[in-house]
């Protein structure tokens, strides 16, 4: 009895190629789809500009309105007074300087001053954070899981992951505008009722925010795709890079820029 020729295996299937949109509202649901199609297919600008420029645009958004709310203006100014007046009790700061730090603080933190500054800010900040955190995975491949990647692959990564941020920021400016209350964000310093920038302990509460968790969990899922590592270990990386960070700029006097 002839035997028959073995049916050679049939080759996976690529990825099935999806729309820009269709992978800014799947990395929400199926992130480790969205990243092993930006892994397979060729290097794609859009996959991180339009995401970014979101970001921004949403940044812009939330300076403008959060700062035409008086009450939350008024209370910036008297956070920044708060310091300047531990300050001077630390003997860090004279009186004379403490007064003179306070008249630039009442011409320059101003509505209009504070839209134009928050809304560079969060323009630059956008871009910025995206090729560092890029820069953060593409490193932890390289020198911790020992593995070359692309970086511009990451940096499309941390784009699609950024859609994460972004709907964090428009629950955040929503909080702040209902609550009227600067440092309102989903996170668990809503337990605080008096939210104080000078107390590390407040800080460590802004900090952890379920939508930073979920940024988190989403990266390491692309960083996992990209390597070609469990999860797991991936996890243990961006979650370990992101906690000592946050530790960093809480106990360095840099809190704010934490939350």
């Amino acid at each position: 009895m002839e035997q028959q020729p073995p049916v050679p295996e049939t080759p996976p299937m690529p990825p099935t190629a999806t729309s820009l949109a269709a992978r800014l509202l799947n990395v929400f649901a199926t992130p480790g789809e969205v990243f092993e199609e930006v892994k397979a297919a060729p290097s794609t600008a859009s996959n991180w500009l339009v995401p970014t420029l979101l970001a921004a645009v949403v940044g812009v958004l939330a300076s403008i309105l959060i700062f035409s709310q008086p009450a939350i203006v008024q209370q910036l100014r008297e956070q920044q007074a708060k310091v300047i007046d531990q300050k001077v009790k630390e003997g860090k700061m004279s009186q004379a300087d403490a007064d003179k730090a306070l008249a630039v603080l009442e011409k320059f933190m101003g509505p209009t001053m504070l839209k134009i500054s928050g809304s560079i800010g969060a323009v630059i900040g956008s871009f910025v954070r995206l090729f560092w955190w890029a820069l953060v995975l593409w490193l932890a491949a390289q020198f911790f899981l020992k593995v070359k990647v692309n970086y511009l692959k990451a940096v499309e990564i941390v784009g699609l992951a950024t859609m994460i941020s972004l709907l964090g920021g428009i629950v955040g400016l929503l909080l702040v505008v209902n609550l009227g209350k600067m440092f309102s964000s989903p996170s668990l310093a809503l337990v605080v009722s008096d939210f104080d920038v000078q107390k590390k302990s407040h800080l460590v509460l802004g900090a952890l925010n379920v939508f930073s968790f979920w940024f988190i969990g989403v990266m390491s899922s692309g960083l996992s795709r990209l390597a070609g590592v469990p999860f797991p270990r991936a996890l243990v990386l961006v979650l370990g890079y992101w906690i000592l960070q946050e530790l960093l700029l809480i106990y360095s006097g840099l809190g704010q820029m934490a939350l």
